[in-house]
């Protein structure tokens, strides 16, 4: 029993105000269409296992690497592990090939990518005894990648090259040989759906590229965030390859939770190979029972009990099927906008339709994400997830001819 008494619930001119805010979300929750977010994420079995179980009234912590033995705090590393393991069978790492940890999010997890890469090739080049400025690697990243690439650069001090791109999004390879130092460790993020046009960069060609140019060292991060998560399930094995690690040969990838796999808050997954933690030499910490080579100390683990929960309710064949049915309604989709002459491009396995900008009262009501390209001009998009239909797509058509 609590030492000192608490009320259950807040009073109730407060109860009240938060009721008609969640009764707000709730009556628009399907018209957030403009960012990767399902909105059917199916956690209510959870959340009333938490009552039943009492564990909503436990702190619950996790602490640096999921993958230690010996720990006296209540945690869930044991579910952390198969949230990690389940994933990263899905991206071909090899059963004993890999190391992961349960991030705050996306950026958290290029965050780890940025970090562990640098100090992977730091190492390599003192190996190489690697000197000046040729001992120092340089990141490289297209244009059309997550901003949060850019900023870890930035915090980590590390020189950033931005590549150009397309105008449909994917990374110009021939812009990165062009920048790539032949002398300098080279550390490689590549955008596997960009964020705005949902481009997939080309591996093979970046790879190729090096192979001619053979900087020094080399470490390649994927920020899958969103595509990472359904792209492992698709039929066509070509497609399945982009994320297989044995096959392309990445250090490490992030996913975001709460974008395909359907969390209702941030929550990202990191893996690398299982050899890329050991060029850390990070400093032990006695209180916390050795060697910490996560970036976060506390994590929820809450997480990986609730990506558990999903990973186990849904299950391969329904991630397969999930897979299926958002790129079927963004061919819908795409299909409708066209026969009402909308201009609009997707890019190929995307979820994401790129469209010229509709009436501002359509991009509000719809939560449209907007961006300019000097080609194709102003511009909106969707995101199809999960929660797509039919009659969604029907009463956004509908919207668009009214506002015309």
């Amino acid at each position: 029993m609590k030492s000192v008494a608490l009320n259950p619930c807040p009073p109730k001119e407060v109860l009240e105000e938060m009721t008609r805010h969640a009764e707000s979300i709730v009556a628009r929750q399907f018209h957030q269409q403009g960012y990767p977010f399902d909105q059917e994420v199916n956690l209510a079995g959870y959340y009333q296992w938490l009552l039943e179980t009492k564990l909503c009234d436990v702190t619950l912590i996790n602490v640096g690497d999921p993958y230690k033995t010996e720990w006296d705090m209540l945690e869930s590393d044991e579910f952390e592990r198969r949230c990690i393991d389940f994933l990263a069978k899905s991206f071909g790492f090899a059963d004993d090939d890999h190391w992961g940890v349960l991030t705050n999010g996306g950026t958290d997890g290029n965050m780890h990518g940025v970090y562990f890469g640098r100090k992977y090739l730091e190492d390599f080049a003192r190996e190489l005894d690697l000197t000046g400025e040729n001992a120092k690697p340089i990141l490289y990243v297209s244009s059309e990648a997550h901003y949060s690439v850019r900023k870890l650069g930035d915090i980590l001090q590390i020189e950033t090259r931005l590549i150009d791109a397309h105008p449909m999004g994917q990374m110009d390879v021939e812009d990165f040989r062009r920048k790539l130092h032949p002398d300098r460790p080279a550390l490689i993020a590549i955008a596997i759906g960009g964020t705005f046009k949902g481009a997939i960069d080309d591996q093979k060609a970046i790879a190729q590229v090096l192979d001619e140019v053979k900087p020094p060292a080399v470490y390649r991060h994927l920020d899958a965030a969103l595509f990472g998560g359904y792209l492992p399930w698709v039929d066509e094995q070509e497609v399945r390859d982009i994320l297989n690690q044995q096959l392309r040969g990445f250090d490490s990838l992030s996913v975001s939770g709460h974008k395909f796999l359907a969390m209702n808050e941030p929550i990202g997954i990191f893996i690398c190979r299982k050899d890329v933690p050991n060029h850390l030499h990070t400093y032990s910490v006695p209180y916390l029972n050795g060697v910490i080579p996560t970036i976060s100390c506390s994590r929820s683990g809450f997480h990986a009990l609730k990506l558990y929960w999903r990973l186990m309710t849904t299950g391969e064949e329904g991630f397969r099927a999930e897979a299926a049915h958002i790129l079927k309604m963004t061919r819908l989709f795409e299909t409708r906008l066209k026969e009402i002459g909308v201009k609009c491009w997707v890019n190929p396995w995307s979820n994401t339709i790129c469209m010229e900008r509709p009436a501002p009262e359509i991009v509000h009501k719809y939560a449209m994400a907007c961006g300019e390209c000097s080609v194709l001009g102003k511009l909106a998009h969707v995101v199809v997830m999960q929660f797509f239909n039919g009659s969604l797509i029907e009463e956004f058509v509908a919207d668009i001819l009214r506002t015309r």
